[in-house]
């Protein structure tokens, strides 16, 4: 079972769409450690964008699943934003969470190159 400590290290690489820098860096505050909950196989990240109405707020979410994904295959994930963080709340974490909306984005994004 992983730790919240790992998993926070695992998102590293992530970065913010429109800034060079990790999701969680300090400066961006995307994803803290306390956003994080791991139990026996499932493991829960919430993150808060730049700004409530951030255009990038379901590309985010889309890439913190994609490298949870990637790295712990055998666990439930589950990523949405933290609640009230967002103007489109719902409609982000809907993109994020709906399997088919969420693999059309990612064959998108390999298609591009961009993951």
């Amino acid at each position: 079972m992983a730790t919240v400590d790992e998993v926070f290290k695992s998102l590293e690489p992530v970065m913010d769409p429109e800034h060079p820098i990790s999701i969680t860096d300090p400066q961006m505050s995307i994803v803290k450690q306390e956003y994080i909950e791991v139990d026996e196989d499932s493991i829960s990240v919430r993150f808060k964008p730049t700004v409530p109405y951030c255009p990038m707020g379901g590309l985010i979410g889309i890439l913190i699943r994609h490298r949870l994904e990637s790295v712990y295959p055998s666990s439930k994930i589950n990523v949405l934003v933290l609640p009230g963080s967002h103007s489109l709340e719902a409609q982000v974490n809907e993109m994020i969470s709906n399997d088919q909306k969420y693999n059309q984005i990612i064959e998108q994004m390999k298609d591009r190159g961009m993951i």
